[in-house]
This record gives C-alpha cells, structure tokens and sequence, in this order.
C-alpha cells in the first residue's frame, strides 16, 4: 500500500482558457500534476508516473 504525498507543489504556469486562465501546478515528491481552473473554481489531479 502506497503512503499518502503530502504535496509540495511547484509553479508550472498559465494556459488560456476559453473562460479565463488554467493554472498547472507539479508535487516535487510524487510527480502529480494539478490544474486550477479560474472560471470554476475547481482543481483537477493528474496522477504522475509511478517509477
């Protein structure tokens, strides 16, 4: 069973949406990338590599 990541994230940068502006952010522990959506408000996970 994998241990939970407490995430420390780093700045990737924007993309322009058509409403508004994704904002992508990396955990240096575990590779997760998460995106910030302004015009929801909602933040999406995507599962890095398992190495």
């Amino acid at each position: 069973m994998t241990e939970p990541c407490e995430h420390r994230l780093e700045y990737l940068g924007d993309q322009k949406a058509d409403r508004g502006v994704n904002k992508y952010y990396r955990c240096v522990k575990c590779g997760d990338v998460f995106v910030h959506t302004d015009d929801e408000s909602k933040i999406y996970r995507i599962p890095g590599l398992k190495k």
